[in-house]
Order: structure tokens, then C-alpha cells, then sequence
């Protein structure tokens, strides 16, 4: 599957590089996009998405200096997305932190690009942790109302859920802030600057939601894969298009485990009498369970309840002597059993050079979300509060 995508403000454009970066270090390329920002610091500290394709932007209407709608450059970028569109693009991806300021323009880009682009438009967005605060929140909530209706479906990662539990990324260029001018142009050394304990977790959050939206649209090239890498159930563009596509609300979740790699003596053990083959198999299959249990309940986007989900989509990957088939067909069927409704879609995507086993799960159709709820709420509570009540001291 492959897609354009817009980066909008900070935690956008940061998004976009992210999967530029993983996108960049496969064969097939599946991600083309844009950045858009008013500060140019963050611009200018992006490391993948090409120069030309950063669009620079500030209110110069001096009637109007707080009016971002109206001068975001959406005909502009409107314009670069078609120049990156060679005809074989499945969807559009906008993507933003919620609550954002620039966030409160992507009703204005998303109407603009639907005026001229076939393909069916999502959000790729982040929600806001509890102590940016209710005004934060409130924001949020009603960015995401006004998106619902305007987009084909919005995959949702929520930051609350997600701190403390990220994962270092692996060392790269990103890791560090970048040096000053003078360090660039060579005038003095350059030292990284340390990213703070904040920066650093963003770092790695974009990084895991990266890492697992490129493995979900790889999986659909299943023609531009090695003859030793095709998969036994095809899970194609179409199929991943049409389990999200008018769905609302869309979560992933995925879980991996390092194994090992299968080595020549392996192969010869299995045909040596008295062998564990029965018990290596059902090892497998009950690994292959316990991967879509935590990818469901532990290292899901934004927590749902399996029983409110519309469709859902079950991708299994990793090195195909450890994909369990029989393991993969139990998850099928429970999930296939719980779920309200009747699509469950689903594929493997074998990868030989690769020494993890991972699920990966999209739940869609849900028509609402507990972190949603808990955005709204937050919504009521600065409007029962009025523009001149102070807010409530957590602390008292």
C-alpha cells in the first residue's frame, strides 16, 4: 500500500519523518509527503522529508495575525502532493498532534485536498497526555469532531496510554538536537545536543508509530517481494483499504518476540526419531496467541473493547519457519467470534532476514473510544468553568 502524506505542525511533521526514515530502509517505498509549519526551527530540524517538500508559512495579514486557516498554504501543498503521485497511490495520510494549534487547520487542508484528489483521505493523529491540561483536551475533542465527519477514518495513538512504556529507538541521526549555524557551517565543532526526557520519549513514540504503520503498508507489496518471502494468505492494498475505509475511529495494535534463527542442524533434527516436533508446534501456536493477547490488551494504539469493534484486520510477520498457522487460525477465530461485526481480514508477511515474530492488528468501526470520551469530558469541564473561572488546582 502506498500513500501520501501531510505533516501538520510539529508533532506531524516529526510523524512524517519518522516514516520516511523507516520507508526509506526497504526496497519498495510506500510514503511520499509534505511538511507544513509555521516555525521553521521545527522545519529545518526534520531529517528525511526533502527541503523542497517543507512548506514554510505565518500569518502576514496584520487584520488577522491569529487566522492560520486562512493563509496555510493548502493550494501549495496541494500542489507538491500531485508532483509526488505517480498514478499507483492507494490514500492520503494528514497527520497531527490534536490540541495543537496548526491541528485546528486540518478541517481547512483536508476539505482543499478532497476538492482534487481521488484517493480516500485519513488522519493519522495523536492525542494529548492528561497534565497538558482540560484546555488542551478541549481542543482536541473538538478537532476531532470536526475530522470525523470529514474523513474516510482516523487512526489514533494516544500519548497517555503510551508514557513510560516506549521503547528506546535505535540510535540515529534524530537522537540529538542539531548544532547551531555555526557548528554547520563548520566556523566551530559540532556537539549533539541531549534531547530532554520529554523529547526523548516523543522521539521514540514517533518512532514506534512509525515503525508499525511501514510494516503494515509493506505487507500489502507482496508483488515486489523475493520469491522466498511470498505469503501463503495475500493481504493486498485492497483488502488493508477495505477494512478502514468509512470506518471512524481505527486503532493498531502489535506485538513482537525475538526468536531464533533457524539454522541447517534445526532442519535436520526435525527428522530424527524421538524429536519434540508435536510440542515445538503447539510452542509456536500458543506464541503466536499470547502476541495477539498483548498487541489487543497491552500495545494497542488507543485502548477499545474488542466487542464494540466494526472490522478488523490480523497480519502476522516474521521468519516463516516460526509463523504458526495453526496459532494464527486460533486468533482468527476468536477475534472473528468477539468482534460485532462480520468482515475479519487477514494475511502473513513472511521476511526472511529478520530474527523477530510479530501480530499486528487493526480494530475499526468503533463509534467512540474511552480516551475520547475522557477528551469531551474535559470539553464540558472548561465550558461549565466559563472564559473567566479559573481553572481547578490539582494539586489543592
Amino acid at each position: 500500500m502506498r500513500i501520501l502524506t501531510v505533516g501538520l505542525g510539529g508533532a506531524g511533521c516529526r510523524i512524517v519523518d519518522r516514516l520516511l526514515a523507516h520507508d526509506r530502509k526497504a526496497h519498495v517505498h510506500c510514503v511520499f509527503g509534505v511538511a507544513i509549519d509555521c516555525d521553521a526551527e521545527q522545519l529545518n530540524s526534520l531529517q528525511n522529508v526533502p527541503v523542497d517538500q517543507r512548506l514554510f508559512f505565518q500569518p502576514l495579514d496584520p487584520s488577522h495575525p491569529e487566522d492560520l486557516a486562512a493563509h496555510l498554504p493548502s493550494e501549495e501543498a496541494l500542489s507538491r502532493l500531485q508532483a509526488l503521485d505517480d498514478g499507483d497511490i492507494d490514500a492520503l495520510f494528514v497527520c497531527a498532534g490534536l490540541g495543537g494549534t496548526l491541528a485546528a487547520t486540518a478541517p481547512a487542508l483536508v476539505t482543499c485536498l478532497k476538492k482534487s484528489i481521488a484517493e480516500p483521505v485519513f488522519g493519522l493523529f495523536s492525542l494529548p497526555c492528561r497534565d497538558e491540561g482540560d484546555e488542551r483536551s478541549s481542543s482536541a475533542a473538538d478537532q476531532l469532531d470536526t475530522l470525523h465527519g470529514l474523513l474516510e477514518g482516523i487512526l489514533l495513538y494516544d500519548n497517555e496510554s503510551w508514557r513510560g512504556r516506549v521503547p528506546p529507538a535505535a540510535d540515529d541521526p534524530g537522537i540529538s538536537r542539531q548544532a547551531d549555524l555555526g557548528a554547520l557551517v563548520g566556523l566551530r565543532q559540532s556537539h549533539p545536543v541531549p534531547l530532554s526526557g520529554r523529547e526523548r520519549f516523543y522521539h521514540d513514540y514517533n518512532d514506534l508509530i512509525s515503525r508499525r504503520f511501514t510494516l503494515l503498508l509493506r505487507a500489502g507489496e507482496f508483488s515486489e517481494r523475493s520469491p522466498d518471502d511470498l505469503p501463503e494468505v495475500v493481504l493486498d492494498a485492497g483488502e488493508i483499504l477495505n477494512t478502514i475505509l468509512g470506518m471512524g475511529f481505527i486503532t493498531m495494535g502489535y506485538a513482537r518476540e525475538e526468536v531464533a534463527s533457524e539454522r541447517p542442524i534445526d532442519l535436520l533434527s526435525r527428522f530424527r526419531p524421538g524429536t519434540p516436533a508435536v510440542q515445538d508446534g503447539h510452542l509456536k501456536a500458543s506464541r503466536v496467541v499470547e502476541l495477539a493477547k498483548r498487541a489487543i490488551f497491552e500495545e494497542i494504539s488507543t485502548p477499545t473493547k474488542l466487542e464494540e469493534v466494526q472490522k478488523a484486520l490480523v497480519l502476522i510477520a516474521g521468519p516463516s519457519h516460526e509463523m504458526s498457522m495453526r496459532g494464527f487460525m486460533t486468533v482468527r477465530k476468536w477475534i472473528d467470534r468477539t468482534i460485532r461485526g462480520l468482515e475479519l481480514r487477514s494475511g502473513d508477511y513472511p521476511v526472511s532476514d529478520t530474527r523477530f515474530l510479530g501480530i499486528l492488528i487493526i480494530l475499526a468501526g468503533m463509534e467512540t473510544l474511552p480516551r475520547v470520551e475522557e477528551l469531551r469530558q474535559a470539553r464540558e469541564r472548561v465550558r461549565g468553568r466559563g472564559p473567566d473561572t479559573p481553572a481547578h488546582d490539582p494539586g489543592t
